[in-house]
């Protein structure tokens, strides 16, 4: 019988890891309830931005390691790499780890499957968007950990926001405002915190809720028909342009001025793109004045141009150079019969999206038909810095 005893205890011991593995098993069990893909409103054409997706799933209250999070009391999330794809391969491509690239801006949605499940998210693609892939959001000195987050102003400057958390113990914020008449920052209390806008350039928008003795930091794309007001505190504007930006040039001032830009305008009357570019004009002006932010009024010599793709791009793409780095914003002519074909080229050879075409516009004009009256001249001004102030 003693001989035997090593044997029973080997085999106890196998017994024991046995029903060990089996409780572990039957405890750790989980049921997956769905899967999503983490919120990214906007990415910038041509740069990379990893998506991320998450399997969620419930676990028996009595587990040992259960955890009290996102929407129910025994639910919780995990990161997953599911097999990914798009439904537009000409605007945009996606890697097998997520890594999603537009080559144009528009729509793209993306799909994740995984294990039997799926998860479709639409993501707009902009030129321009300097800070990355949108939202960014951060906490700091709270445990309530952000998960979504929107942003709205409509065109009767009604702000609606809200923002949410992974977990249910942490209260939702939601704020319904009216916009106030001056520069941001704006400051919105709610019950239990304060949200502040501090900045926007364009529809983005920075700022921060002070939530739960702590703070969420965010950047976002604000949707809605709402602008923005524009700072050009320490902002140089300079106007160049034909006979039509001398027309613009009172109104455009006025703008700037109000939003603390100092303005310069350079009109010359009957020039074409070819002249500012080939006399060298562009690039002395620029010179002289140092501008950070260019305005371009030009093409209304030029509409009856029938070659302007070959006659008129290359100068276009030679004053993008000249350019530089600074944003420019080109008006285009407002065209009083049909164009032949320099308001396509303009568009498709200065900065990408910061074109503001005018054919459609609907103003008094004087006698000759093509310039606007002053009060022509205002109306434009307006929609062209409505435009501004929503793309800047």
């Amino acid at each position: 019988m003693k001989a035997n005893r090593p044997h029973f205890a080997l085999l106890c011991a196998i017994i024991f890891v046995v029903l060990f593995s089996f409780a572990c098993n039957k405890a750790s069990r989980r049921e997956v309830v769905k899967i999503g893909i983490a919120r990214t409103t906007h990415i910038p054409v041509g740069q990379p931005v990893k998506l991320s997706a998450y399997e969620e799933y419930s676990r028996p209250a009595s587990a040992p390691d259960a955890v009290h999070a996102a929407s129910d009391e025994n639910t919780d999330r995990a990161l997953i790499t599911p097999k990914w794809s798009i439904n537009d391969s000409a605007s945009a491509s996606i890697s097998e780890a997520g890594e999603l690239t537009a080559t144009k801006p528009g729509r793209v949605t993306v799909k994740g499957t995984w294990n039997n499940y799926e998860a479709t998210t639409t993501i707009e693609a902009v030129y321009n968007l300097r800070t990355g892939p949108l939202p960014q959001l951060s906490a700091q000195g709270t445990k309530c950990k952000p998960q979504a987050i929107e942003l709205n102003m409509s065109a009767d400057r009604t702000l609606r926001f809200n923002l949410s958390f992974d977990d249910n113990r942490c209260r939702d914020v939601a704020v319904t405002s009216q916009a106030p008449e001056q520069p941001l920052p704006w400051k919105f209390p709610f019950d239990g915190g304060m949200l502040e806008l501090t900045n926007a350039r364009g529809l983005v928008v920075t700022g921060e809720a002070i939530v739960d003795a702590g703070k969420v930091s965010f950047t976002v794309w604000s949707e809605g028909a709402g602008a923005y007001p524009v700072s050009l505190a320490g902002k140089t504007v300079l106007l160049v342009g034909d006979s039509m930006a001398e027309g613009i040039g009172w109104s455009l001032k006025g703008k700037v001025l109000a939003a603390g830009g100092r303005y310069v305008g350079e009109p010359w009357c009957s020039s074409t793109t070819c002249t500012w570019q080939e006399s060298g004009r562009l690039s002395e002006v620029l010179a002289r004045h140092k501008p950070d932010i260019v305005f371009i009024a030009l093409g209304s010599n030029e509409i009856f141009i029938k070659d302007a793709e070959k006659s008129r791009a290359p100068a276009i793409r030679r004053m993008v150079e000249e350019l530089g780095e600074r944003p420019a914003y080109w008006i285009g002519p407002p065209s009083w019969k049909p164009d032949k074909g320099i308001v396509n080229v303009i568009e498709a050879n200065f900065q990408p999206g910061h074109f503001y075409n005018s054919n459609d516009l609907k103003v008094p004009r004087r006698k000759d038909g093509a310039h606007p009256t002053v009060e022509g001249y205002q109306t434009w001004t307006e929609l062209i810095w409505d435009w501004y102030a929503r793309i800047g």
